[in-house]
Parts: C-alpha cells; structure tokens; sequence
C-alpha cells in the first residue's frame, strides 16, 4: 500500500509540475485505461505502476475540467449578463471591491460553455456592501485568466488555476447591478463572527491576525505584520493551518475521551479511543468549515483524517506509511497542491520531524522539542528559498517560543470566543481580548527579533541547487555514521550562491511582459541598467517584472533611461526613482548623449525619433548593434526591440521584438523575451518557451513582419 501511495501521489506531482499543454481527451482515456489493465493482469506486489498511471490519469482529467471550465484564450474581452452568486469574502479596497462568483446562468449575451468555475471580479467606485451568499445580476466584461509571464516575480495565472478561476473582469454597468436574494452559507457565518470579532476589537492592530486564526479571513493583516512573520518563519502560526487543525483534533479527541473512560457503559458500547477520535474529527472538520474551506485548510483536514482513519480502523501503519497516504488522499482532492508552497512546507516539515524522530528513543524535555524546532527549520530552507527567495535564519529561534505560545495563549480563546459567542457576547468579548494581550506581547517579541536580524536575502536557487540543499538537508537529519554527513552545510551553503548561469546567460537583454509601455533590462550578470517604464499604481513595471527579476539574479542596478515624458513611462519611473535613488537617471531631452560599457557589451543613448531617446546595445567585439526603442523600426536588419500600440485580444499595448527569422514575438501572447549573444548573434527565446505550463494562456500565432 505504500508503494502504491507514493506512485499514485509522485504521477500527481510530475503531471502537476511538468505539464505543458492542456490534454486531450484520449489521452486521459489510453492513461487510464492503461493504468486499469496493469491492475488487473500484474501480478500481487507488482501493482504500483497501475496507481502511477492511474494517478497521473485522474490528474490529466482534472486538468482537461479545469481548461474547459476557462474562457478560452481567444476570446478576448466578453461583455455579458450573469445571474450568479457570491462566494467567499469580498475584499474592500481604497477604489474598488474585488470579490468572486459563481456563475448560474447567462442573462443577455454569448459565453462558451461550460461556463467559468469562479470569476474574479473587481466592482470600482462606491460598490454596495457585497455579501457572501448573496445572488446578483451582473452586466460584466470579462476576459480570460491571464496574468504577466515574466523570469521572476508572481505568477498571477498559476494562481488563479490554483484556486479555480475561470475568468476574470469587472462590473460594466454598476447603475444596472441587481440583488436576487441571499443564501445562508458558511461563508456568511464567518463573515457574522469576524465582525463580531471587529465589535469587540475595535481599536487592536492584530484584529486581523485573530480573525485569520478564528475564521480564516486574513485580510486584515497589515503588510508590517507579514514582514516580520516573514522574516522570523512564523507566518505559518497565524493562519488556520495543520497544526492548528491538529491541535483542535487532539484537544477534542483527548477530552472527550478521557471523559469517555468515567462512563462504563459508554466504554461498553463504544471504546474510548474510538468515542475520542470520532470526536477530534468532527471538531477538525468543524474548524476547517469555520475557515471556509480553503485548499490549505482542506489539505490539512484530510491529513488529520487520515491518521485518524488509521487510528479506528486499527491498521498498523507505520508514520512513513501514514504520512504516503495522507499525501496520496490530499492529492486525490487537490491535483495542483504542489504549485503552491504549503503542500511542500507542510508535508516537508511532517516528514522532518519523522526523520528526527523515528527509529530514536523517545526522549523527554525541553532540549530534545528544541531541537526538533531547529531541525524543522533547517529542514525547510531549500523549499523557503525556492519559493520564497530568503532565508528565515530567525525560524530555529522564533518558532520554539511562537508555537507554544501561539496553541496555548492565543488559539485556544479565540476558538473557544467563538464556541461562547451564541451564550454570551461579553465572554466571547473577554476571551479575545485575552487572546489579543498574548499575540501583542508575542509580536512585540516576533518584531525586535526581525528588527535586530531580520531575513536573509537570497537569489531565486535554480532548480538544481534547490535539489543539492535539498540533499544537504537530507544529510543533515540522517542518523550518526551515515557518510557524507560533513557535507550538509556545504550543500547546503548552495543557498547563499546565486543561480548558476548557462554560457551566455550573463550578458543579456530581457523585455518584460508587463501589459503596457516598453520596459527592458540589458545586465552584464551582475550590474543591470533598465530602459523604459511603463503604467503606475499596484502593477507597474517595477513591482511586476523589474524589482523581482533584480532581487531573483542579485542584480545592481546602475542606470534607468526614460524613453520619453509622459504616459505610459511616467507612472513606474516615479515609483522607481523612489526605490533606487541611487541610480544614474538618463531623461528624455536630446541634449547630450550617455554611454556605458556593461561587461561584454557597450551601451549608448541615440536619437530615438519623436523626441525620444534609443538605447543601442552591441558588443564590444563585434560590434554587432539592438537597438531598443519605444517604436518598431521600418527595417529589421537586425534584431530590434519596441513597443505600440496593439490590438492584441488579450492586451491592449505590448512589447515586441521584430527579428529577422522569426518574426514579431509580442510579450502580450509569449511573455518577456530573453536575447542573448551567442555564436556571432543575437538568439532570443520566450517565457512560454522557457517554462510555459498548460495553466498559462497559449502563445497566440503572429505573421512573421507583422505589426
């Protein structure tokens, strides 16, 4: 059974990471029946390959629902009538509201069945107060799940995959929005205690941490408060998460059934432990109703549900054979957890504290819970980095005082507020004051650490290096005697060292994907000098595609060169010069002309016509010239990097790069475009070609020379 596990849970997790393109129909049917038939013919013991197909199969067919439940990459801006209903919490920002639904019908229009799962949709200006539950006719447009592909920084269309989001848009017509009525959901519960939770809280900064560990909505938490639950590895303690869970299953389960154990007649009929674990599953599934059901808070529950499992049915399954099933059941239910980072923290520290553990002499007392703290920390820093890019070195020190603290002072009355609550508001009140005394004076402790040390910053480590740390980690819990043990902090030294580079990789030009405006970056592998910009606000230039590409690589940036005044260059230039006040700034006027030598390559400003400046890029060798500028050149003698207007389906302006060979490849439809100098010329390759998966939009085909 733990072969066939670990096959059925390994098939998921390749077909999750590794898929490239959405699969067709009889290929999940040839995989599953594939996957049937070796279950049937092989013989006993030699049964795991079938769940590896069979796995890989339910996968393949979740991914094929999942696409077809998406507005197809072609469909451009949809305007449409729904009638649908609203499901989670909306999020009220400073000008809009966003929030999620799910659509029931269409009202007026024409859109593609089946229609989306979910659409996530922005109501700007003075939306009415939008409930969970609540039933609306919308007049939308809409538009399909996309997001900016860039090397580095969020992938938005990962994540909305991730959390089933078919489409995205905003309400077109706010004066024609009509209500339908409202379903009670839990949604709606939640939404009664954290403002109930906000009543008796009125004035507390940490209202938001309470209500994320009481309900799961974790809107509230200020950006201040997750830097420094960041930089000490504590984030995971204030978020419904599997500790949590676990904890409210043991304290149950235990209570009760040591409750249980003084009825006899009880005992007669039921056993105790059977009485104690029915009872921790119950609360646990409670708890994870309370917190909406989200796909962390659901990976928990089944985890805990399966060790329970085990419990009643009394199979003798060791922790490594538990932890393969409870993998495997997770999996089963979600087939994308692995691209997120808490199927890999939560699995990964289980596993840690099972190798510090298993096979030793249980040992009591504060030194060996120690540590085990420490070990998960260390256990964990190849995942942190990979996904994270920095390293908590805080966490060994702030966890054995935030996990104690967190499930003893803090969790057990916010719940047992909330329990109180239909008996007495008062006693509800008090219990979370007192649950918000102990999280500020842990806080106050949590923010000096971060203060004084603070988080170490790596580069993104390549997938790679992420693997040797990985192995130094390894190394790092195995028992005394196991050979190569001296190399663990070697290995995993790796962490420290930025992402290895392929030959020709550091001198490189990147255009970013970044939806309007022409932004580049010319580095030599350890200096950068950015040319363009682009539009202002929560997704410019900078958060998007320059700030994350710079951190990723460990990159200086020396120089910014602003085409030309006004839209679009000046919104992400302001934020940028706020960021880097140290960097040389080029303006737009032709009254001189600037030049660098970057590494190999030689940069220089020219007359980019329209008032406007170019950047000439060439090497030093050669001489062989890209010119960067902010429209396409008339000749493509040589590979040659603009940006237009365009009227793309999926974007209104892009970047392009015309090249002789392949045409125009616009950012909008391939991603940022990496040229480099190989071989006497320039050689360019997109994001979609680099690591394009089937949950981004398909590159969409274009004229070679056209505009």
């Amino acid at each position: 059974m733990q072969a066939a596990a670990l096959a059925w849970a390994g098939a998921i997790v390749a077909v999750a990471t590794l898929l490239r393109g959405a699969p067709a129909v009889a290929v999940v049917a040839a995989t599953a029946a594939a996957g049937a038939a070796w279950l049937v013919l092989a013989p006993r013991g030699r049964r795991w390959p079938a769940a590896a197909l069979l796995g890989a199969a339910w996968a393949l067919a979740s991914a094929s629902w999942l696409t077809a439940h998406q507005l197809p990459p072609g469909a451009g801006e949809v305007d449409a009538r729904l009638a649908g209903r609203i499901v989670g919490i909306p999020e009220v920002r400073d000008d809009h509201t966003v929030f999620e639904l799910r659509p029931q019908r269409v009202l007026d229009g024409s859109l593609p069945r089946p229609l989306p799962h979910r659409i996530r949709l922005r109501w700007y200006g003075d939306a009415p107060a939008l409930r969970p539950g609540e039933r609306w006719h919308l007049s939308l447009r809409l538009q399909p799940p996309d997001g900016f592909l860039n090397p580095a920084g969020f992938d938005y269309q990962r994540w909305l995959f991730r959390h089933r989001i078919g489409a995205t848009g905003y309400v077109r017509e706010p004066g024609a929005a009509e209500r339908a009525g409202r379903a009670a959901t839990v949604d709606t519960l939640r939404e009664a205690i954290a403002a109930r939770m906000g009543e008796a809280l009125p004035e507390s900064p940490r209202l938001g941490l309470l209500q994320a560990l009481g309900v799961g909505i974790r809107t509230g938490i200020s950006s201040a408060q997750w830097q420094t639950l960041s930089a000490t590895g504590t984030a995971h303690l204030l978020a419904i998460s599997g500790l949590h869970i676990s904890l409210v299953a043991g304290a149950v389960g235990t209570t009760l059934g040591g409750l249980w154990r003084c009825l006899p007649p009880l005992v007669r009929r039921v056993p105790a432990l059977t009485a104690g674990t029915l009872a921790g599953g119950m609360a646990a599934t409670g708890y994870a109703t309370l917190a909406g059901f989200t796909l962390p808070t659901q990976r928990a529950l089944v985890t805990v549900l399966v060790f329970a499992g085990a419990l009643l049915l009394r199979r003798p399954l060791s922790p490594w054979h538990s932890l393969a099933v409870a993998a495997a059941a997770v999996l089963t239910l979600d087939p994308w957890a692995p691209l997120g980072a808490g199927f890999w923290l939560s699995f990964g520290a289980v596993a840690v504290i099972l190798a510090a553990t298993t096979g030793r002499a249980a040992v009591r007392g504060l030194a060996p819970w120690l540590r085990i703290q420490a070990l998960v920390g260390v256990g964990l820093l190849p995942a942190t980095a990979l996904h994270f890019g920095h390293l908590p070195v805080l966490s060994p020190l702030a966890n054995p005082l935030a996990v104690p603290w967190v499930s003893v002072l803090v969790v057990p009355p916010v719940l047992t507020g909330i329990a109180a609550l239909p008996l007495s508001e008062a006693l509800a009140g008090t219990l979370w004051q007192m649950a918000d005394w102990s999280l500020q004076a842990l806080l106050t402790v949590l923010t000096a650490m971060a203060g004084q040390w603070g988080a170490l910053e790596v580069p993104a480590p390549s997938a790679a290096q992420a693997l040797l740390a990985g192995l130094g980690a390894a190394l790092m819990l195995a028992p005394r005697g196991v050979p190569g043990r001296l190399l663990a902090p070697l290995l995993l030294g790796v962490l420290l060292l930025g992402p290895a580079a392929r030959p020709g990789d550091a001198a490189r030009v990147v255009v970013f994907d970044t939806g309007a405006g022409l932004t580049a970056l010319v580095t030599d592998g350890e200096r950068a000098v950015v040319y363009g910009g682009g539009p202002g606000g929560g997704l410019d230039a900078v958060s998007v595609a320059v700030a994350p590409y710079l951190e990723a690589r460990g990159l200086e940036l020396t120089a910014w060169i602003v085409p030309r005044a006004g839209a679009p260059w000046d919104g992400a230039v302001e934020h940028a010069r706020e960021r880097w006040p140290e960097a040389t700034w080029v303006g737009h006027q032709r009254d001189g002309s600037w030049s660098t030598a970057l590494g190999p390559l030689h940069l220089e400003t020219a007359d980019g016509g329209s008032g406007g400046l170019a950047l000439r890029v060439s090497g030093r060798r050669d001489g062989a010239a890209l010119v960067l500028q902010p429209v396409l050149p008339a000749e493509p003698t040589a590979p040659q990097v603009g940006a237009r207007g365009c009227k793309d389906a999926d974007k209104a302006c892009s970047a392009a790069v015309a090249t002789p060979r392949r045409g125009v490849l616009r950012t909008a439809s391939r991603g940022a475009v990496t040229i480099t100098r190989q071989a006497g010329r320039w050689q360019a390759e997109t994001q979609w070609q680099h690591r394009g998966r089937f949950y981004h939009q398909p590159p969409h085909p274009v004229r070679a020379g056209s505009p």
